[in-house]
């Protein structure tokens, strides 16, 4: 596609969780310069406001609000102030999330349900509260899910976090069949390892270090990498896919 304004965000509201670093900042940042406003949320307000100076410093319109994704009151009172303090939101992007690498024989019942909850749970009820607005709005909308390589084929040490992240893509489908009708696409992009603060400490340990060798490209993926497969999607270039997993994975899941 030659023409570069199909992957414009021009004059679009865009909604991302887990802003302040990783994949979440990379998003937020490069959607800016694909012409955004941006509302990003975050447990940290002061994390957040060193992502918005640079959003800002590009013209581009940038609200910070605290949330915490495990908490569903916390979860609807963040989309609420995210739309009184804009008006409309066009693209939410599910991205908050959180991995410990433990065997399963150790994982307990809190670190299991904190997992699911801020893994799955938030991205259920996210979408509930966004969606709601954007069916009364009237003027459709995206919604992109970030779910993760071990959410298609597994992979271990990561087993709460692989049942999250395939019932993302599963959860995806289903939303997306659901609210077709209203113009509402969702999709899920899945990222193979990437150079962020969580993926830094898991490779401290030497199983998990070791998965690096099914990356057929060689590498971990930087963040900016998988932020393109979000602009794809939430631009008029992604019009036509819906209910998609997109993988970014560096041919992880090939062979």
């Amino acid at each position: 596609m030659s023409d570069v304004s199909m992957f414009s965000l021009e004059g679009k509201t865009m909604i991302v969780t887990g802003a302040s670093k990783g994949i979440g900042k990379a998003i937020s940042i490069e959607s800016a310069r694909a012409g955004a406003d941006l509302v990003i949320g975050s447990r940290t307000m002061a994390d957040l406001e060193l992502v918005a100076t640079e959003i800002r410093d590009m013209g581009r319109q940038c609200h910070c609000i605290t949330v915490d994704v495990a908490s569903v009151s916390s979860i609807n009172e963040f989309v609420d102030q995210a739309i009184a303090a804009t008006g409309g939101i066009d693209i939410l992007v599910n991205n908050a999330g959180y991995n410990k690498i433990t065997p399963i024989l150790d994982v307990s019942e809190e670190e299991y349900d904190y997992i699911i909850d801020v893994n799955l749970k938030s991205v259920f009820f996210g979408c509930k509260a966004i969606v709601k607005h954007m069916i009364e709005r009237g003027q459709g909308g995206r919604i992109i899910n970030i779910s993760s390589q071990v959410g298609v084929v597994g992979g271990p040490l990561r087993s709460a976090y692989t049942a999250a992240k395939g019932g993302v893509c599963t959860l995806t489908k289903s939303m997306a069949a659901e609210w077709a009708d209203h113009g509402i696409t969702v999709n899920a992009v899945a990222p193979t390892m990437t150079r962020t603060p969580m993926v830094e400490k898991a490779m401290e340990n030497e199983a998990f270090r070791a998965n690096i060798k099914k990356i057929l490209l060689g590498r971990v993926a930087e963040p900016k990498e998988i932020a393109g497969a979000i602009i794809y999607l939430a631009s008029e270039a992604g019009t036509m896919v819906t209910g998609h997993t997109l993988l970014v994975d560096g041919g992880y899941t090939v062979v």
